[in-house]
């Protein structure tokens, strides 16, 4: 049945206290098209969540919208989209309450990972549920895309293609657990800059997102692997080698396939299996000025 968006739900016990997780991503694709209108580029990209997360409690406490961070040097203003989150959705309800955000950071900022992303999608779950608000899916895929082009994906996450600007998605049913080692190097990448740098017209090679998704739909990993291709990966190999050199070692090892995710600078495998990944981690984890980890493939029912 339609349901009214914005309405406090009627009944129950005022939820004071909500722990949730935000889980990262990787692109397996990432395709890049011409500048749109708005100011932003047609985007194609198949994406998965892993078990990597960030840990978010909200609680009812404080003054307006107050976030604490941990683990991290991430700014708790208007910066951090956990903050925008939950200021856009107390504007747009009328919602007069306090609320305390504590922030665990363990998904690196800024590496291509959607960590940013993660935390605000949650964010907007979370406390759409703490205020007791109905929001029907458009509106809340609204809210989302007003925060940024991850965002839409992070409200149900597993496996999905993105298009458009990243708000018209397409889900695709998730990976079986397949383990996956993440190295970022500590470089500097922004988004900005990448798409700044990127020419869409001198793209040599593009992924094959409809094979990509027939392999998803087919759990075939080494497909998958086969297939991972994102078109920012040239562009950021040759301002950063370290890249391609963290790519070069994960392929040396039993990687079904690795790729950069987002516009870098985490480069990731997929590996044959537990074991495998952690004999990577162990050899990337020697060079300087490496963050390395092992994860999985993840999916959260919601």
């Amino acid at each position: 049945m339609p349901v009214e968006v914005g309405k406090p739900v009627e009944g129950g016990k005022p939820v004071k206290e909500l722990h949730l997780n935000a889980y990262a991503k990787v692109n397996l694709t990432l395709n890049v098209g011409g500048a749109r209108s708005d100011g932003y580029h047609e985007i194609e990209s198949v994406m998965h969540t892993i078990a990597l997360h960030d840990s978010i409690t909200l609680r009812e406490a404080g003054t307006g919208v107050e976030v604490l961070v941990t683990n991290s040097e991430v700014p708790n203003d208007q910066r951090n989209l956990v903050v925008r989150a939950a200021q856009l959705l107390r504007e747009a309800f009328g919602v007069e309450r306090h609320v305390q955000i504590e922030l665990v950071k363990r998904i690196p900022a800024a590496a291509g990972l959607g960590g940013g992303s993660s935390d605000a999608a949650v964010t907007l779950l979370g406390l759409a549920q703490m205020w007791k608000l109905r929001l029907d899916g458009r509106e809340l895929l609204a809210l989302a895309t007003k925060l940024g082009s991850d965002v839409p994906f992070f409200l149900e996450g597993g496996a999905a293609v993105a298009r458009g600007r990243g708000e018209r998605l397409a889900f695709l049913p998730p990976l079986p657990t397949t383990w996956i080692v993440l190295a970022r190097p500590q470089v500097a990448v922004t988004t900005e800059w990448a798409y700044r740098q990127l020419n869409p017209a001198a793209i040599a090679v593009r992924p094959d997102t409809s094979a990509m998704v027939d392999a998803v739909k087919r759990e075939d990993v080494r497909d998958v692997g086969r297939l991972l291709c994102n078109v920012f990966e040239d562009l950021i190999i040759s301002s950063h080698p370290i890249v391609g050199e963290l790519k070069s070692r994960v392929l040396r090892g039993e990687a079904y396939g690795a790729a950069l995710s987002g516009t870098g600078p985490t480069v990731f495998g997929l590996m044959a299996n537990e074991a495998a990944a952690r004999k990577v981690a162990d050899e990337l984890q020697v060079l300087p000025d490496v963050d390395v980890q092992v994860t999985r493939t993840f999916a959260e029912e919601r």
